[in-house]
């Protein structure tokens, strides 16, 4: 939680962020604190939302290759997704060489360290 603090402080963001734990009032403040510096401006066109375990993997990617318009930055706001609990092969080596335009959020109860 430290080094999402001062990523928000400096500017300087990483590609993809894991929030996990059992502290879920913790985990929702630090994605509201997250998302609010990564879209300022509640940009609805490069910003996505989505919940649940039944999202489509491909589709996910190809949103991800998408260039935002007009801004900095994509951002990817996943959550309660399964992906870090159920191995996820084909996310797990996109994951690898992300573009630098892209920022994902997830937001987990259960991830198999």
């Amino acid at each position: 939680m430290k080094n999402i603090k001062e990523d928000i402080k400096t500017g300087n963001f990483k590609q993809a962020y894991l929030l996990y734990g059992e502290e879920a009032y913790l985990k929702q403040q630090y994605k509201h604190k997250l998302v609010q510096a990564l879209n300022p401006e509640d940009d609805t066109m490069n910003f996505n939302h989505y919940e649940g375990r039944n999202i489509d993997v491909k589709e996910l990617i190809d949103l991800c290759e998408t260039m935002p318009f007009f801004a900095d930055r994509r951002v990817i706001l996943l959550e309660d997704t399964g992906f870090f609990k159920n191995k996820c092969d084909e996310l797990a080596d996109y994951m690898k060489e992300l573009p630098d335009y892209l920022c994902l959020i997830f937001v987990e109860n259960e991830v198999d360290k």
